[in-house]
């Protein structure tokens, strides 16, 4: 939809998303909100220590200027200035795409990678604690599925990361809910954020795309803390001509009509977050629990597969830029991969997405044989017309359609599954008693006082 004559719009997205922020509190979040966002700060927190020591987090850490010692690095005993504590903690949560989803029916994005990091750092700065850090994640979350919302075409189809693009803003409305900004200067914080917003597909399967995360997270700290010294953006960064959404979706299809509906109806609750249950790029979980099943089901032998077909929608597959990887890396963001991952290994685990792995003689033959079938777009949310042929070399067809992938919102995974996820993600850098005591606090985070009495990860 174009902007009107003269600019007006129906609404003032900055200036309402702003007074969302400042009036925002604990008790008005949905319990089953609360949940939730629990799981994603769990979630995520294994993610962090599983990444701390990847490579993009080593070249962050080695050449952010330090900045102090106001936030925990990698929930470790190392610290940095609250900023750039949350761009490397962002980045380390990104680096191995073992991070959660979130918003899947407006824009398939990561939103706890950008949002925990943010308010971890921002948290232990201010002395705030876990009933703060809630309202702080809602605060985000809710701004970034307001603004995501209001784009028509998926921002990744374009080009754009999404965690990159909306995860700046929404990071600045949860660290300007914990710095308690009043409606102006919130509303300032996200329009400084706009203006830092950013992330090409193109750099997906390099380590620029988990910098895309920290990126999003420290950018959202630093522009609430610009705001709470007084600096100033427009009242209309988000909804001008020339602000944000036109800048992001040049053809003008957004939606400046629809109101505002922040505090009205919750996306965390309406559109929650998912978990991951492969450490790959979400667009080939459909896949990989269709083709681990059907191997397993049918004993199918590799050395017997003549071809495999994979039959997706065109925006479930615009991630999956990398047809011939040759890193784990590369491979995260492969179907090809994963579909002769899951049809040798009949599992999808960090053991598999590895350089070796990738690289062994029988992967690489079956990744030659595997042939996408790009089905028409709306086909992406039908799940049924989506899924997989298997031939094998005596003309037999196996076929399995795609369902949701498990750890889907509608298809949830239970406390004991998050667990064992946290477990493995965390061992060797928690015994198994600080791992289950980690689990436990962030499982019961309202409860917690500050972010100084979770366990140190060690090196």
């Amino acid at each position: 939809m174009r902007p009107r004559a003269g600019g007006a719009h129906m609404i003032a997205l900055t200036r309402e998303a702003g007074e969302f922020v400042a009036r925002l509190r604990f008790a008005a979040i949905p319990a089953q909100g609360i949940d939730v966002m629990k799981n994603g700060f769990t979630d995520c927190a294994a993610a962090i220590v599983l990444g701390r020591n990847e490579p993009v987090v080593s070249i962050l850490r080695a050449t952010l200027p330090s900045g102090g010692s106001e936030a925990r690095v990698c929930l470790g005993d190392t610290r940095a200035g609250a900023v750039q504590a949350a761009f490397v903690n962002g980045a380390a949560a990104h680096a191995l795409d073992y991070d959660d989803i979130g918003l899947n029916e407006v824009q398939p994005t990561h939103p706890s990678a950008v949002l925990v990091p943010a308010v971890l750092a921002e948290a232990e700065v201010l002395g705030r604690g876990g009933r703060d850090m809630l309202e702080a994640y809602a605060a985000g979350y809710e701004v970034w599925g307001e603004i995501a919302a209001r784009d028509r075409r998926p921002h990744h189809v374009k080009g754009w990361h999404p965690t990159a693009t909306f995860g700046a803003i929404a990071a600045a409305a949860a660290a300007a809910r914990l710095r308690g900004l009043d409606a102006a200067r919130a509303a300032h914080a996200l329009g400084i954020a706009a203006s830092q917003a950013g992330g090409v597909v193109a750099n997906f399967g390099s380590m620029t795309k988990p910098f895309h995360a920290g990126r999003a997270a420290s950018a959202g700290v630093f522009s609430a803390r610009l705001a709470a010294a007084g600096m100033s953006a427009s009242p209309q960064a988000l909804e001008h001509p020339q602000g944000f959404l036109h800048a992001v979706s040049p053809a003008g299809e957004v939606d400046l009509d629809t109101p505002v509906r922040l505090g009205r109806n919750w996306r965390i609750v309406e559109d929650p977050l998912g978990f991951k249950l492969y450490p790959m790029c979400y667009g080939t979980h459909r896949a990989l629990d269709s083709i681990i099943a059907l191997a397993r089901e049918r004993d199918i032998a590799p050395a017997r597969i003549a071809s495999v077909e994979i039959q997706a929608g065109a925006v479930e597959l615009a991630n999956l830029v990398h047809h011939d990887p040759r890193t784990a890396l590369h491979a995260k963001f492969s179907m090809e991969f994963a579909a002769a991952m899951a049809l040798i290994a009949r599992r999808a685990t960090l053991a598999e997405v590895d350089d070796a792995f990738v690289l062994r003689a029988d992967v690489r033959e079956l990744m030659g044989k595997v042939r996408i079938t790009v089905l028409p777009e709306p086909a992406w949310r039908k799940a049924p017309q989506d899924g997989v042929v298997v031939t094998l070399e005596d003309g037999a067809r196996l076929e399995r359609r795609f369902e949701l992938p498990m750890g889907h919102p509608k298809r949830p995974v239970g406390v004991q599954a998050l667990w064992a996820k946290f477990a493995d993600c965390v061992k060797g850098a928690l015994s198994q008693a600080d791992a289950r005591r980690m689990f436990e606090a962030l499982q019961g985070l309202e409860a917690l006082g500050s972010v100084g009495e979770l366990p140190v990860a060690g090196a």
